[in-house]
């Protein structure tokens, strides 16, 4: 029960941090842009661009740090914890000193001519671009320091650190409106800042509160080579995926032209928001589960990843169904003109999101086993096949949606191969995650959807569209309550409600009664 309050917390923790990063985040880049200009602006961003196609390997790093760490803890063994953060620590200072390197080198050839930059901006940019490489490599090499923290469940401290970039990213904002020197660079110089000072936030906290399980000396070769190995696989996944949306980016750029491009930004940018809120739920299940594998609890590593797929897709779907049902009315409301096909690329990169979702848990299951060879190799090829279909019908004279098609059909089955790859490698029975998942949680979703479809029949104006999504969250939460959820996860969710009310309600009442 303990830890069904203690993942409740995390979640709030997480969704309050999103919320505020989200508000704040919004109005900040609109002071930046209003600042800087639309020609500075579009160069920070052309060279932070630059520098996030080397990104994909920080993220696949975390992952594998996250991993290695957590385990450790579940063994509750002090000398194998130091040794895994140790191995971690090494891995990641090399390879960031490798991109640091390789970013470097690219340089003299970026602000030759390579990229389309105003004469007399490139000096500036050239300052904000190793401005970026320093916060590139503070942000991997500080990975294993995070990763101490997610293994902890220290979501409370690490959302205090988000919500503290954010606000201060609201200060430079202001402050970048009213300077007088040149604001490219100051905006630079003041972006790196806040890496420094979150990377001594984040390793100070650790040295604190867990220096006993800190270690930096001489690694075996052994222990390099196991991190190495995990992480290679674990790059081939957000390769897939890092592949798959920057290629379809160039993809409808050469055949359908920059309009077609902003149409699948825009529904980029739909699908990534609702992202995040399942992802927020994932992360704080995540550490549970790579310490049961630690703990030798096969059986939990299982169900736990069962679960966190069902309550990813159904947090996400819960926003999701009103969404695509009203997307025509909520994309009117958000721009001004709206981009033809924007709706129905977003409805259908939203489906394909929601359906990943469905057994991304198993993902994390396979991390936390470690033998994730085949798996990455399997699911990665699967979800890749989407880019060079979609060029041989586009070839044929197909239009652009049928890009997205392609994409959702290779998500979903990416998606689904999971579950037949883990009942290979574990004891996971395909017949039993079909009727824990599939059968519990699909009924409730299409039965909402249906009602928010007939509801939204009915409703056209804001306050109806409030409506719809009062009686399709009403309807669905029921429905997952009495029959999307096992006898296990409903007493999880009664002792998460009660904890919270014992935490947040109780003690309000008796300081008033008193």
């Amino acid at each position: 029960m303990q830890t069904a309050n203690r993942v409740a917390k995390n979640t709030i923790v997480q969704y309050i941090r999103l919320m505020l990063s989200v508000l704040i985040g919004l109005f900040s880049i609109r002071i930046i842009l209003n600042s800087l200009g639309a020609s500075d602006y579009g160069v920070y961003n052309l060279l932070g661009g630059t520098i996030g196609l080397l990104t994909f390997i920080s993220n696949s790093l975390s992952q594998t740090s996250i991993r290695f760490i957590s385990v450790s803890l579940g063994k509750n063994d002090i000398a194998d914890i130091r040794k895994t953060f140790n191995a971690c620590f090494t891995l990641h200072l090399i390879i960031a000193g490798i991109l640091v390197a390789i970013l470097e080198i690219i340089a003299l050839f970026l602000f030759n001519g390579f990229l389309n930059i105003p004469k007399d901006r490139v000096i500036s940019a050239q300052i904000v671009y190793h401005c970026m490489v320093l916060t590139l490599f503070l942000n991997v090499a500080v990975t294993p320091f995070k990763a101490v923290l997610v293994a902890h469940e220290k979501f409370m401290y690490t959302a205090c650190i988000g919500i503290f970039d954010v606000l201060c990213k609201l200060a430079i904002a202001l402050i970048i409106s009213i300077a007088f020197i040149d604001k490219l660079i100051l905006y630079g110089i003041l972006m790196a800042l806040i890496v420094i000072i979150d990377v001594s936030l984040y390793i100070g906290y650790v040295l604190f509160k867990y220096r006993e399980e800190i270690s930096i000396r001489n690694n075996s070769k052994k222990d390099i080579i196991n991190v190495v190995g995990f992480a290679g696989w674990t790059l081939l996944d957000v390769f897939a995926s890092v592949i798959n949306r920057q290629g379809y980016a160039v993809l409808l750029n050469k055949f359908f032209g920059p309009v077609t491009n902003a149409v699948y930004a825009l529904a980029g940018q739909v699908e990534g928001n609702l992202y995040t809120v399942s992802s927020s739920v994932m992360e704080t299940i995540k550490p549970q589960i790579m310490k049961s594998q630690g703990a030798g609890d096969a059986n939990r590593v299982l169900r736990l990843s069962m679960t966190a797929g069902k309550f990813g897709f159904s947090m996400m779907s819960l926003l999701s169904i009103p969404l695509i049902v009203m997307m025509p009315e909520v994309l009117d409301l958000w721009l001004k003109d709206v981009p033809q096909g924007t709706v129905l690329f977003s409805r259908l990169l939203v489906i394909a999101c929601m359906f990943e979702q469905l057994t991304r848990g198993l993902v994390h299951a396979n991390q936390a086993i470690g033998n994730i060879k085949w798996f990455s190799i399997i699911v990665s090829t699967i979800r890749m096949t989407a880019m060079p279909i979609s060029l041989i019908c586009f070839l044929c004279g197909a239009p652009a949606y049928t890009a997205i098609i392609v994409f959702l059909c290779c998500e979903t089955l990416g998606s689904f191969s999971r579950v037949i790859v883990m009942s290979k490698t574990t004891d996971l029975k395909i017949l039993n995650f079909v009727k824990s998942v599939f059968f519990q949680i699909i009924p409730p979703f299409i039965v909402a959807f249906i009602v928010s479809w007939i509801s939204y029949r009915f409703f056209h104006d804001i306050e109806g569209m409030i409506a719809v999504c009062f009686i399709t969250a009403t309807t669905y939460i029921l429905l997952l309550y009495t029959v999307g959820l096992t006898k296990e996860e409903r007493m999880s969710i009664n002792g998460m409600i009660k904890s919270l009310i014992n935490h947040f309600i109780r003690p309000r009442m008796s300081t008033k009664i008193n």
